[in-house]
């Protein structure tokens, strides 16, 4: 990760925007939708906003910090011969076999653990329904075709993309520039599954951005 264009400052920065986002309205209410959920229920015009404003708030951070680096990049780019990129294509391939190899016995210990989070969250909370705001809405049939779209387009969107630029590829390789590998995994993850706001799926969440990094 020494190569990586973002550092320690980059990381830091990120999470903590990203946690006092979170916690916009207050510690109480953070820990009270960490638990239980947010108190009403997602109307497709706030999901639609919500959408937008998602994208454009982790799309700013995203192009904040890379803009913050640009200039030094391109000066370093300028200076490497182009081969050294061509050379890293089969270690890529060989990332690729793995991840695919791994990824059926990942999702299912992240199953696993979803299913103990929520037991734990019932036992500890008496907190039976504390599934994410998203998964409740494709259940209700106030919500149209169009309106599942633009769900899918967030799961498949802003997770995917938007997500993996911002944790993986800012957070935990600033982090990972300064700090221990594992360390860097372990912080990034957390900070990864605090975000999602849901206290029955953090530890599968947390596990997910470990297995990401």
């Amino acid at each position: 990760m020494q190569n990586s264009r973002y550092n320690l400052v980059h990381a830091l920065l990120v999470s903590g925007v990203l946690l006092i986002a979170a916690c916009s309205n207050g510690v109480g209410a953070f820990w009270h939708q960490f638990i239980y959920g947010l108190d009403k229920t997602l109307s497709p015009q706030v999901l639609s906003l919500s959408f937008l404003i998602e994208t454009g708030f982790f799309g700013a951070l995203i192009a904040g910090c890379w803009a913050s680096t640009a200039a030094l990049v391109n000066r370093q780019d300028s200076c490497e011969s182009g081969p050294a990129t061509a050379a890293s294509n089969p270690n890529r391939s060989r990332a690729i076999v793995f991840t695919l190899k791994i990824a059926v016995p990942v999702i299912l210990v992240a199953l696993g653990l979803n299913a103990v989070g929520a037991k734990v969250v019932e036992w500890v909370f008496n907190v039976t329904d504390s599934q994410q705001e998203l998964i409740k809405c494709f259940a209700d049939p106030s919500f149209t075709l169009k309106h599942h779209v633009l769900m899918a387009g967030s799961v498949l969107l802003v997770a995917p993309v938007l997500e993996e630029v911002l944790f993986r590829g800012i957070v935990f390789r600033g982090f990972a520039k300064k700090l221990p590998l594992p360390l860097a995994m372990a912080i990034s993850g957390f900070v990864f599954a605090l975000v999602h706001v849901n206290a029955a799926s953090l530890l599968a969440i947390w596990y997910l951005g470990l297995s990401f990094a």
